[in-house]
């Protein structure tokens, strides 16, 4: 990684910084970002723009299971969904009512989605397919749609993969 790269990635992250937890939390989201957020992002128009139907989701939802085991900075964490898919809650004797309810929702989806290649069932929230308009699901306690994932910080992660390809 060039100098020139690290001081976009800096200045879009972390250059506002005011404070060390505005530092963690600005480096924590250039990670997550590059790592997670992008590459699925750019996946999922992939496979769109192959003509393939995709529904693309965030979990939002932070475990009461993660109370005293995760800091408080970090909600919901890369892979949480799983434990709700699989109905984690129900085994878990700490989970809230609206988290058993949120695991039989989620399992609901998956397997629609395993059943008939799509996610949507009668008495969910619409999972919209992920088009043009780049409509997705946000999946927390309470479901609802929404457009363009974090939508300035994918555009900074395109250009600067385009720059960067441009200099090979």
């Amino acid at each position: 990684i060039t100098s020139e790269v690290s001081d976009k990635i800096y200045n879009e992250y972390l250059g506002k910084a005011e404070n060390h937890a505005q530092v963690r939390d600005g480096l924590l989201e250039a990670l997550g970002d590059s790592v997670f957020a992008f590459p699925a992002i750019e996946v999922a128009r992939y496979h769109r723009d192959a003509g393939n139907p995709v529904y693309f989701y965030e979990f939002q939802h932070r475990p009461s299971s993660a109370a005293g085991v995760v800091p408080e900075f970090v909600k919901a964490d890369h892979g949480d969904e799983i434990a709700f898919v699989f109905g984690k809650p129900f085994l878990a004797g700490d989970a809230t009512e609206e988290e058993h309810k949120l695991s039989r929702t989620v399992m609901r989806y998956w397997t629609n989605f395993a059943r008939n290649g799509n996610p949507n069932g009668e008495g969910l929230v619409h999972w919209p397919q992920y088009d043009l308009e780049e409509d997705y699901l946000e999946i927390d306690l309470v479901q609802k749609t929404a457009k363009k994932f974090k939508e300035s910080k994918m555009e900074f992660w395109t250009q600067l993969t385009k720059q960067m390809m441009n200099k090979r």
